[in-house]
């Protein structure tokens, strides 16, 4: 019984698109290529006319233009994830971004001593222990 289906819905794709808008989508890799061999969206939309593609010029530029921007690839899509089976806290370990690493890594590298202070700023300037405790009197 799913073999039916199955059929069914493999012949459903090997049917052309419904939409014209579809159907330039799905020849968008050919269509691509004949621009990349120097032939003018003009004369592609001809020659698509000529075979009876029934879509107004303006209308299929719209359509290659639109198609194109929903293709680019985004950042997110970019990184790689790992293949093997990671714990949460080791792929958020990998996946997580230190936008100071830079800073972090020239401050480290400087040539000379350099004290970072332990004491609290209330206390240098003000000679105060906690700038809270006085609040809670």
């Amino acid at each position: 019984m799913g073999n039916r289906y199955r059929h069914a819905l493999e012949k459903l794709a090997g049917e052309p698109p419904a939409s014209k808008t579809a159907l330039v989508c799905s020849l968008l890799p050919e269509i691509e290529i004949a621009l990349g061999s120097g032939k003018t969206r003009k004369q592609v939309w001809q020659r698509l006319a000529d075979e009876g593609l029934d879509v107004k010029y303006e209308t299929f530029h719209t359509i290659i233009r639109r198609a194109r921007k929903r293709r680019r690839p985004t950042a997110a899509t970019g990184r790689k994830i790992p293949l093997r089976a990671a714990g949460a806290d080791e792929i958020a370990g990998e996946l997580a971004h230190d936008p100071l690493v830079n800073l972090r890594k020239l401050e480290e590298s400087r040539p000379g001593f350099h004290f970072r202070g332990t004491e609290d700023l209330d206390v240098l300037v003000y000679g105060k222990k906690d700038s809270r405790e006085q609040n809670k009197r």
